[in-house]
């Protein structure tokens, strides 16, 4: 009985139906997942584009330094040729912090080009734009300085003295430290306040 049926249920498969439109039904789901994929590509590649430097370049150049600052830091500029990208330690790697970060910055993109943001009003907005980084950063702590820095690969003994007694792990928990209590200003200049 139960071998009928399956025969049955294959030879159907070979034999065309008389209702047409069951043939929309794998046609339908098959451009589901066609539109499904170009959209998820799409998507994808309207993040990484903009986590490229050239996108955050596209409103911060010339209307403030701090491409000038980057681009001469060490993050930029070093003997071993490795660049950390903007994006390296202002988006974070997780989906969902990211999509967070992403949304957030359509408010900046909305006023550099709706023009509230210029060369008049930067100083006292990057005040306000160095608290809300620090804060962060302070608050995931420092896990994208940590994505290239990992602290478990340092040799310590290789460092300066003054850099191990800053380095040592004990130390940042008991102060409630992380890396950018210390390292404050290494691909931008500080704000006055700080």
């Amino acid at each position: 009985m139960f071998m009928n049926q399956t025969q049955s249920f294959w030879r159907r498969l070979w034999i065309p139906s008389r209702r047409k439109w069951l043939l929309g039904i794998p046609m339908g789901g098959f451009a589901a997942v066609a539109v499904g994929a170009l959209s998820l590509s799409a998507f994808h590649g309207a993040i990484n584009a903009t986590n490229a430097n050239a996108f955050c370049y596209s409103c911060h150049i010339g209307m403030d330094t701090i491409v000038e600052e980057y681009q001469q830091s060490i993050h930029f500029n070093n003997e071993t040729g490795v660049q950390a990208q903007c994006a390296d330690c202002h988006v974070p790697k997780e989906f969902f912090p990211k999509m967070l970060v992403k949304i957030r910055a359509t408010k900046d993109i909305y006023h550099q080009l709706k023009g509230t943001v210029n060369l008049e009003n930067f100083e006292q907005l990057r005040v306000h734009q160095a608290e809300v980084v620090f804060n962060t950063m302070k608050n995931r702590d420092s896990k994208e300085c940590k994505n290239c820095h990992n602290p478990q690969q340092w040799n310590i003994s290789m460092q300066s003295i003054r850099a191990r007694n800053h380095h040592d792990p004990a130390a940042w928990q008991e102060n409630n430290e992380t890396c950018v209590d210390c390292h404050l200003g290494v691909a931008h200049k500080k704000p006055a306040i700080y």
